[in-house]
């Protein structure tokens, strides 16, 4: 069992980091700062053709995109590392109030940044609406995120817009990519 914490929390640590930069240049490339990246694209994930964490092999076994890992990524983050999305929480000083474009849910129980589709939709498109509405296809009923009880956004009140919803990671997925092993039942909660 330790072996296989220890791989999980090596490739996490890697891809947390890797996504850090991804952030970092969507962030920098929003403010108009001069950055050495054109696209968040250009920041290389890291390689994982011979890792053995559960991490790595779901990436492999669904052959997720970098959208599709980088969601993945924003809904793991609160879990284990949940000051790399302190960033967010930063104000629009001209409107004294949080940006907008950033998406993320900021509750009174809970001090941090909860990643929405928002989120999702800020560093993956920017203002591109038509990578914007690519998004909405992560979330279908059937995508595999969704039958594999992977990851889910919650569906907001009925006059929210839709990719206001928090991304939210199964249990029974947070066991297994931390310590490798199912300690939850296979249950979508919303609360």
């Amino acid at each position: 069992m330790k072996g296989i914490i220890k791989k999980n929390a090596t490739t996490l640590t890697q891809e947390l980091n890797w996504l850090s930069k991804v952030i970092d240049t969507s962030i920098k490339l929003f403010f108009g700062e001069k950055i050495e990246f054109e696209s968040i694209y250009d920041v290389q994930p890291p390689d994982i053709t011979h890792d053995e964490s559960f991490y790595a092999e779901v990436i492999k076994r669904d052959q997720i995109t970098i959208p599709e890992r980088i969601v993945l990524l924003l809904s793991i983050a609160p879990h284990v590392k949940p000051e790399m999305l302190d960033v967010f929480l930063i104000k629009n000083k001209t409107l004294d109030k949080y940006f907008t474009e950033f998406g993320g849910i900021k509750d009174a129980k809970y001090d941090g940044f909860i990643p929405t589709g928002e989120t999702a939709a800020f560093i993956l498109a920017m203002n591109n609406l038509e990578s914007r509405f690519d998004l909405f296809n992560l979330f279908c009923d059937d995508h595999y995120f969704n039958k594999r009880n992977i990851l889910h956004i919650i569906k907001p009140r009925g006059y929210e817009p839709y990719l206001s919803g928090a991304l939210v990671l199964s249990l029974e997925y947070l066991s297994y990519l931390t310590v490798g092993v199912s300690k939850f039942t296979a249950v979508h909660s919303d609360n």
